[in-house]
This record gives C-alpha cells, structure tokens and sequence, in this order.
C-alpha cells in the first residue's frame, strides 16, 4: 500500500510503498477513505525542535485524523463489524495504568500509543486501529466531512473545560479548530463568543460560524478592546501558544476566570507578576491534550446530530493523498482543513 512515512530525522516525509497492516486480535484494520492534515502533523513534516524533542522511533506513517471503513476486525473485538464506518481517537490507551482508571484514559501514563507518532498513522491507504481508540460513525456518515471529528472533538474538549455555558468566552486563534470552538461555544450555550487572529480573512469567517465579535491583534490591543464589548470575561481558550497572547489572557479575564490552553508554546512560559495577576485573582489556568475518552466523543455526536455544528463548514480543500506538499502549502490559507483522498483501488 502506499504511505507517506517519516523515515529520518529533519524536514521531509516520503511516500513508499509498504505492506499493508494485519488486525491483531483486539484491532480493526480499517480502509482509509479521508484524512485531513493537522498542524501537529505540518511541524512534524518541518521536524520542529518540539517534536525533534520527543524522539519518536523512524520510520513511522504520519497523519491521525480520518475516516474510513472496516474492513477487517480481530477475533476479540467486540463492537465493530466489517463495512462500519469509523473515525479514530489518536491516543490508545493502556487500560491498566491510574490515569485510565481513573477517568483519564486520553492521558495515559504508560506509554500512550499516538497514531501517527509512535504507531503508525492514518497517511496511507490502510490503517490498523485498535478497537478501544475506534469511534463508530453514523451508517450514511460522509468519510470527507467525518475525518474532522478529532480535530472538532479537540475544540468540544477546551469547551468542555472552559465551561461555556452563559459564559463570555474568547477564542484565541481561529485556525480550524479555533473556527470549530467558536462554533461550538455557542452550540453549547455560550452568551457571547470574541475572536481573536491576526489574520482578517479567518476573523471574517469566525463571524460566519459562531463569533459575535472580531479582534485583529496586529491592529487593536486585546485588553482593551474586550473591555469594550463586554465587563466579565469568563473563559478565554488559547490556540496560538503565543506568550504574548496568554498574558493577554490573563489580564482580559475577570476574576476566577477560565483560561484553558491548546496552542503548543515552544520553550518557557513566563507570566510576570504571577501572584497578583493569577494567583490573588484565583483565576484557573489548565491544558488539554486531546479528548476525553469518551464523553467529549458523546457531546461531538450529539451536537453533530442537532445540526448546530456543522462540519462541512471544514472542508477548506480536498485533494489527491499523493498530492501532500499541496496540503502543507495551503495550510495557513484554508479556513478548514485540507482534506486528501487515497486512491481508489
């Protein structure tokens, strides 16, 4: 089959050809029908020192957002059947370790499978996925669209923990899953979503899916211009890992105020001042990586199926697999996803 694979270290990926994957007992072998192109995977492609810092075994196959069909299932699996369609959770977890039974699969201690990292990704006609990281779809599910259900069950995860219910709640970074949080906020009961970028094109298309209000960060101070929409800022969610952003954050949020952070910062995070700006103000500061295992799964679905997210909203391009780098150039210029399609046998 063919595959785009990291085989060395440094900027680059390949496609080869190489042996399809067999089910191990617990797995789904799973036919690739849509994969979209995540940022983590672009700085995977440009090897950044953040993921050069993780020393991920080579080679491995890229990519962890798809949908597909199943096409095989092993001998113990469970709740798949040949020809259900699917998406993947990225992580696969151990279900032995405190964190899975505890509630926190998603944050696995124990050497966490990652598709597309340290197990082989979804960039490739075939993919095997283990049954506890496989999210059935509905049976008329559109592979295109649904191959952005990771990437929007990341935006519901930030919500999850932003609380957004009768909130005023800002979003920082309106890349795609930045779009999608926007979106989402008000799906699930947000009173007033502001959003901020330095890119006018994907702040107008905020305004489209969800935004009440836009913030060019290149010409208006943030601070200044929440306070004059709104006296409370309740929930702020970071997507552009920019330290500069989160301490902005920090002083637009009201006290006690939410700031969940999603963007990937790259070295040190340094807020000064620390005690009178977020400890005295108690305000909460979190992460998240991923999604919840499984009840953000269930709020995706349920907001899918109220037709108050839309994904197709998404789909920024759709393109060939075998044409990838197109994929990594139009990233920053799509509000959506590049959408790649393997070829059909």
């Amino acid at each position: 089959m063919k595959a785009i694979r990291k085989l060395k270290e440094g900027p680059g990926a390949e496609i080869v050809d190489i042996p399809a994957p067999k089910a191990g007992p617990h797995d789904l072998l799973v036919k690739v029908k849509a994969s979209a192109m995540c940022k983590s995977d672009v700085e995977v492609f440009e090897w950044t020192p953040l993921v050069a810092a993780a020393h991920y075994a080579l080679p491995f196959t890229l990519g962890h957002e798809f949908a597909g069909e199943v096409v095989e299932t092993g001998a113990l699996v469970k709740g798949f059947a040949v020809g259900d369609r699917v998406a993947g959770e990225t992580h696969i977890p151990c279900g032995s370790c405190r964190e899975c039974r505890t509630g926190n699969q998603h944050i696995c201690s124990n050497n966490m499978g990652v598709l597309g990292r340290n197990v082989d990704g979804c960039f490739a006609d075939y993919i095997r996925l283990p049954e506890i990281s496989a999210i059935k779809l509905p049976a008329n599910a559109d592979y295109i669209q649904c191959s952005l259900y990771e990437p929007l069950g990341t935006a519901i995860h930030a919500l999850q923990k932003a609380k957004p219910s009768g909130a005023h709640i800002a979003i920082l970074g309106t890349g795609t899953i930045g779009l999608m949080a926007c979106e989402a906020a008000k799906a699930m009961g947000a009173s007033r979503v502001f959003a901020l970028d330095i890119s006018q094109e994907r702040l107008d298309y905020s305004l489209k899916v969800g935004a009440d209000a836009a913030i060019n960060g290149k010409e208006k101070d943030f601070v200044t211009e929440i306070k004059k929409h709104t006296s409370q800022l309740d929930a702020v969610i970071d997507f552009t890992g920019s330290l500069r952003v989160i301490n902005q954050a920090i002083d637009a949020l009201a006290i006690a105020g939410r700031l969940v952070q999603v963007g990937m910062v790259g070295g040190d995070l340094i807020i000064p001042n620390f005690m009178y700006r977020v400890v005295y103000r108690e305000l909460q500061i979190t992460g998240i990586f991923g999604r919840h295992m499984y009840t953000t799964w269930d709020i995706l679905g349920n907001l899918l199926e109220s037709g108050r997210v839309k994904l197709e909203h998404y789909v920024g391009e759709v393109m060939p697999l075998k044409d990838y780098k197109r994929a990594l150039e139009r990233f920053d210029q799509l509000n959506g996803r590049a959408v790649m399609l393997p070829e059909e046998e």
